[in-house]
């Protein structure tokens, strides 16, 4: 369980709604994923330096962002799982490396996007190529609903981001 200082509404949260038994070691991993998880949830260590008993601050609006980013790594990991069904492992695994290229080349070009605008941009990358390959078994395609999704979110000429 994730223990959440919500600052902006100096409220205490307790959110267990992640697929991990260890929230510190989710949250470390998940970063490698989303870089912007560290500005989205800082973490506060306790006096003893216990991680067990690590704690988190963030505003709601941060804390919905990584609600977000929770959500759409779901839907991206079950894509992925069909993709290396229907390929393989091997190719899920490139289109992910073909993202964070895609992502880590936007970063460069673009210096004055944030880390949310540059995750989106990864998951934006991900399901573009995801689309692109499981069109042929009759699947929908999925970025107009991840444009959907992240309206609001992220700034709008990011929403629109041509693959």
């Amino acid at each position: 369980m994730l223990d959440i200082y919500l600052t902006d509404l100096n409220q205490r949260i307790q959110f267990k709604d992640y697929p991990a038994e260890h929230p510190v070691k989710f949250v470390l991993n998940f970063k490698k994923i989303f870089p912007s998880v560290m500005e989205l949830l800082l973490p506060v260590l306790p006096d003893d330096e216990d991680l067990e008993h690590m704690t988190w601050e963030s505003t709601q609006a941060d804390f919905d962002i990584f609600k977000q980013l929770l959500s759409e790594w779901a839907c991206i990991e079950l894509r992925l799982h069909a993709m290396a069904h229907y390929k393989n492992k091997a190719f899920a695994d490139q289109l992910v490396k073909k993202a964070q290229a895609k992502r880590k080349a936007l970063k460069q070009q673009h210096s004055n996007l944030n880390q949310v605008s540059l995750d989106y941009v990864f998951m934006h990358e991900v399901h573009a190529q995801l689309d692109a390959e499981l069109i042929d078994l009759g699947e929908k395609f999925y970025l107009p609903v991840l444009r959907q999704n992240w309206r609001g979110l992220v700034d709008s000429s990011v929403l629109i981001l041509k693959s």
